[in-house]
């Protein structure tokens, strides 16, 4: 049989012919706004997981004490009175001799840095001499022995003599003045008088 010849039915049936299959592409992504929206979820989760352990393993913090109180002023603690004449004045070596009382009534240790009196013409000992220390509750007899060097401009009746003092404690340096009482004036008159019998007011 020639080429050219009739095709025998059968032979050749389009219907036979394989049918063209197109392969499938791969699945359609997920929406970026929808992924990045679960990451985030995500991570917050992690995050206040992480921080709930660390809560529960962290130790409170212990309360802090409240701060001690000041100690008092040494001025508000400290007492100074006049406790009489430790005998005559004397003429001769133009002196005369006082006894004070110190006291601290509480608080720390405070010292008598200083005492001295607010007159030219006269100077002033301490025995024992400055500084003194205070204890709390306890009373220091102190000796002042008061010398006139001249006779001239003395403090002769004055109704409120005083005494300048330092004092100091662990919160303050503090200068106060004491006056003594109407006694202290009178016994201070009268030994001026003593030991400069010409003076003249």
């Amino acid at each position: 049989m020639s080429g050219t010849g009739p095709i025998e039915e059968g032979a050749y049936d389009p219907a036979t012919r394989p049918t063209e299959v197109i392969a499938a592409g791969p699945p359609p992504r997920r929406p970026r706004p929808l992924l990045r929206a679960a990451l985030a979820v995500g991570a917050a989760a992690l995050a206040l997981t992480a921080a709930l352990s660390h809560a529960q393993h962290t130790p409170s913090p212990r309360p802090q004490p409240e701060p001690a109180p000041l100690p008092p002023r040494p001025t508000g603690v400290t007492s100074l009175t006049y406790a009489g004449t430790a005998g005559p004045p004397d003429p001769r070596s133009h002196t005369f001799t006082f006894r004070i009382r110190a006291t601290l009534t509480q608080g720390p240790p405070t010292t008598l840095e200083q005492l001295s009196q607010p007159y030219d013409e006269l100077t002033m000992t301490l025995e024992p001499a400055a500084p003194v220390v205070l204890h709390s509750g306890k009373t220091r007899s102190i000796l002042l022995t008061i010398t006139a060097h001249r006779c001239t401009g003395l403090p002769l009746d004055t109704e409120l003599p005083y005494l300048n003092v330092t004092l100091r404690n662990m919160r303050a340096i503090e200068n106060p003045s004491y006056i003594l009482g109407a006694t202290y004036a009178a016994d201070l008159t009268k030994s001026l008088r003593a030991i400069c019998p010409q003076t003249v007011r």
